[in-house]
């Protein structure tokens, strides 16, 4: 695989100071893993966003917009930088009423990585308006590809996949094949179409003509409803293989693609999934497949590992009860933490007809902001005091900096207007080292100590 070093931009635009408000700005993701070399997998991150809902600018006869995208790869045992890449976007259109409609903007970030498990932040913003914005935390555990036997990457979900001349300008092109990636993974109404790309290694592990694949999709209790079987000579050690599926028939739900490679010699299988997501208002629900959405099988905690369930339940516990805190305490098994941390979030959906939580997606997407912001040399962001009121309560109205008082140790006051009546936090950097502290506050179940200037005196 290439990675990829430039960006191609274009596409659309708005009005003098024009920004849509029919939604939040959001960033949809996807990521897939492939071989890279002895030593690194090649990784690519792939994401969208609505360019309607940005802030343009009249600049001549055109309407202008800009945003900075980036994709950064931090260590998660130290929290070390490891790779990063960043772009500016320009957009433009001549007429504003290009942009009533939602317009969709899509790219891809390429990595090269060494085994580690890594947290990935991809973050957007408005050049023009810098309260459009959306970041997002990806925890991933980064794996070479086994050697001695058939490997498969991962699955790229796909809006179209057409073979063409080779193309070193296109960011979509690998393989002979133009591979537009939808990171939303959301098919039916409006993509009736699911195209996918991976690829297979050490096909001539053993020694026979013939392998046979499976494209499959299965619902969420797991019963197939469309499989495409083939039979493939063993041509190459390694093989690309995509394929077109029609999924306008299937109902509103949650799915999975399988990928499966039978070796002819020993009926050995390999596989590779992935979810996808289908919205098609037109056919009536499926009762049973309503029900199985409740099932933790169905769900993204199905393939995390402990440490990935131990790791977001312990992001998640200022929300906790007591009771969730402790049963969680005596889980000794992976099954039951998964069950476990697929119930704490279930019940907190308050939208079930949608196949996202928004309710968690915002509360990680504060916990990312927290370790962008409030990081210590000591602990992460969202450890802190201020994260934890930040990820608790959310953005203050309001924050007074006092950081150069003669007198007084660094300090800062955060008001919520729309709390109880209007409440304040106050934090204190009583070591000098950027660690503000809660001393005081006016909310009815935090910390309060009405002496809490004293804490603050200088020596």
């Amino acid at each position: 695989m290439k990675e990829y070093k430039k960006i191609i931009i274009f596409l659309f635009v708005t009005a003098t100071v024009f920004a849509q408000q029919r939604q939040d700005f959001k960033i949809q993701y996807d990521v897939s893993k492939f071989r890279g070399d002895a030593e690194h997998v090649y990784l690519e991150v792939y994401y969208a966003f609505d360019v309607s809902l940005l802030k343009y600018v009249k600049l001549g006869s055109d309407y202008q917009s800009e945003v900075i995208a980036g994709v950064t790869f931090k260590r998660s045992a130290d929290d070390s930088i490891v790779a990063r890449q960043a772009w500016r976007i320009p957009f433009s259109v001549t007429d504003t009423t290009m942009l009533l409609n939602s317009r969709s903007y899509m790219d891809v970030f390429g990595f090269y990585l060494k085994p580690d498990i890594y947290r990935a932040y991809i973050v957007v913003k408005d050049v023009n308006n810098s309260e459009i914005k959306d970041s997002i935390s990806v925890l991933l555990d980064v794996k070479l590809l086994q050697t001695e036997t058939i490997a498969l990457s991962d699955v790229e979900l796909a809006l179209s996949i057409n073979q063409i001349e080779r193309d070193s300008t296109n960011r979509f092109y690998k393989n002979t094949f133009e591979v537009k990636p939808n990171p939303s993974r959301m098919f039916g109404l409006q993509q009736p179409a699911l195209f996918y790309y991976l690829e297979a290694y050490n096909l001539r592990k053993n020694e026979s003509e013939y392998y046979y694949t499976n494209a499959v999709i299965a619902n969420a209790i797991g019963k197939e409803v469309i499989n495409h079987e083939k039979k493939k000579r063993r041509i190459n050690d390694s093989n690309v293989e995509v394929g077109m599926m029609k999924v306008n028939t299937l109902r509103t739900g949650v799915y999975t693609f399988n990928y499966i490679i039978t070796d002819s010699v020993d009926n050995r299988q390999f596989k590779t999934s992935k979810k996808f997501f289908i919205y098609n208002p037109s056919l009536p629900n499926d009762t049973v497949l309503n029900r199985a959405s409740n099932d933790v099988d169905a769900s993204e905690y199905a393939t995390m590992s402990e440490q990935e369930i131990d790791k977001e339940f312990e992001q998640s516990r200022y929300i906790a009860t007591k009771g969730e805190i402790e049963r969680y305490k005596k889980y000794s098994t992976v099954e039951a933490k998964r069950k476990a941390l697929f119930e704490f979030w279930s019940n907190r959906d308050e939208d079930r007809s949608t196949p996202q939580n928004e309710q968690k997606q915002e509360y990680f997407k504060r916990v990312s902001f927290t370790n962008n912001q409030y990081k210590t040399g000591f602990r992460e962001g969202w450890k802190t005091d201020r994260g934890r009121v930040y990820i608790v309560y959310g953005a203050p109205d309001d924050i007074e900096r006092h950081a150069n008082e003669l007198d007084k140790k660094p300090y800062e006051v955060w008001s919520y207007n729309s709390i109880q009546g209007g409440v304040q936090f106050i934090f204190g950097d009583r070591t000098g080292f950027s660690d503000y502290i809660l001393l005081h506050s006016t909310h009815r179940s935090e910390l309060h100590d009405e002496n809490w200037q004293r804490q603050l005196q200088a020596n």
